[in-house]
């Protein structure tokens, strides 16, 4: 896979700008612009007195955002380091404003934070007659760290980063997460090595490690699109239409990334989805250049590693969350290569004790503008919905 190219703050800055100014949207009413402005990409700080920048966005502007994002982000914002993030952060007892009070908040901030009582006395205030509710209807989040304690922890280096777990609406709350994973983005990455699987043993299969190594690039740098557009952009892109319309539908989104950089290794990601989810999605595109169509990297059929834990106890539930997933997709209107499905021994599933998927997106010569990102995360949706049981 070739190595894609690092964008400035400066060069996204202009790229959002063009985007906004060209859908009619501003920075304020556009939930996913504006995490990426004021969280991830590090263009705007918090205001001043906001601790950790913590916010909290209503389900109205959730849903802006799924069609304005594809209408007017191709590729991926975010050029901010995680130390720069303005993260989301809930607690039960503080809190600011109500989503309804975002117009109050200081220029570019983007929302502010609604949790806890304090919610329910802004929402208090609205109006003389209306009553104080104590569960606001509202979309939280919160701040998640590695633990050193997790199991196979020990095997991962590079785990500094933190990840963000949004609530969704208690209205809504189908009571599951999704982890989803925007594919690659960690700077270093390429230069340090983790062992592919927990105990050590050689990869059955090859891919961007061959068969046989015990140890892999701790998260590669990815590919570009004919286009130049690296892959981890767009891959972005893609995960911040998926969070938006899982949430929509109710579920809680496990952010893996939501900037250009993560320091948050394969195997620290695969973690934080065992312990803090319900089922892992990574999403990633092919380095192949033919147009080839959406598919997942299935378990391997080869007896040492379906014997070895925890493939053992969980890869009948990879598989199965990855058919539907690729079936809610094809139902969209999107080509599968090969059935949707290749067998490849990955870190990813090597480590994951729950339903986990590496989702091939497309690849190369793919179409990867915004247009094709709802089609895209409806489908993951579905299959989601599918693989839990539930309706739609």
């Amino acid at each position: 896979m070739k190595r894609g190219r690092m964008r400035t703050a400066a060069a996204f800055a202009a790229s959002l700008t063009l985007a906004l100014s060209g859908c009619g949207q501003s920075a304020g009413t556009v939930f996913s612009q504006e995490h990426a402005a004021a969280g991830s990409s590090g263009l705007a700080a918090p205001p001043a007195g906001s601790g950790t920048g913590s916010r909290t966005v209503s389900a109205a502007s959730v849903s802006r955002a799924s069609s304005a994002e594809a209408e007017c982000i191709g590729v991926a914002p975010g050029n901010g380091s995680e130390s720069g993030n303005s993260r989301e952060t809930v607690s039960s007892a503080s809190g600011s404003t109500s989503a309804g009070a975002e117009s109050g908040g200081a220029a570019g901030s983007g929302p502010e934070t609604v949790s806890g009582a304090e919610s329910g006395r802004a929402a208090g205030t609205e109006s003389a007659g209306r009553a104080v509710s104590s569960a606001p209807d509202v979309i939280t989040s919160e701040t998640v760290s590695f633990n050193p304690a997790w199991l196979y922890a020990g095997n991962s280096k590079i785990h500094s980063g933190t990840a963000t777990l949004y609530h969704a609406q208690p209205s809504l709350a189908r009571h599951k997460t999704v982890c989803v994973n925007a594919g690659h983005g960690t700077e270093g990455g390429e230069s340090v090595k983790t062992l592919c699987h927990p105990d050590g043993t050689p990869k059955v299969t090859g891919g961007s490690t061959g068969a046989g190594a015990t140890e892999a690039m701790a998260v590669a740098g990815g590919m570009e699109f004919d286009d130049g557009t690296p892959e981890r952009d767009v891959t972005l892109a893609l995960a911040i239409a998926v969070r938006d319309q899982l949430l929509q539908s109710g579920y809680d989104v496990l952010m893996i990334r939501e900037s250009q950089d993560v320091q948050l290794d394969n195997i620290a990601r695969t973690l934080m989805a065992n312990n803090l989810a319900d089922c892992h999605i990574a999403l990633h595109y092919d380095g192949t250049d033919s147009d080839k169509g959406v598919f997942f990297m299935s378990v391997p059929q080869v007896d040492s590693y379906l014997s070895m834990e925890p493939v053992a106890s969980h890869w009948q539930d990879h598989d199965r969350l990855g058919r539907a997933v690729t079936a809610g997709i094809a139902a969209q209107g999107f080509s599968l290569f090969d059935g949707g499905e290749m067998q490849m021994d990955l870190t990813q599933t090597s480590y994951s004790t729950v339903p986990s998927i590496d989702l091939e997106c497309g690849d190369a010569a793919s179409d990867h503008s915004g247009a094709t990102f709802p089609g895209l995360a409806a489908g993951i949706v579905s299959g989601v919905s599918s693989f839990f049981g539930f309706a739609g």
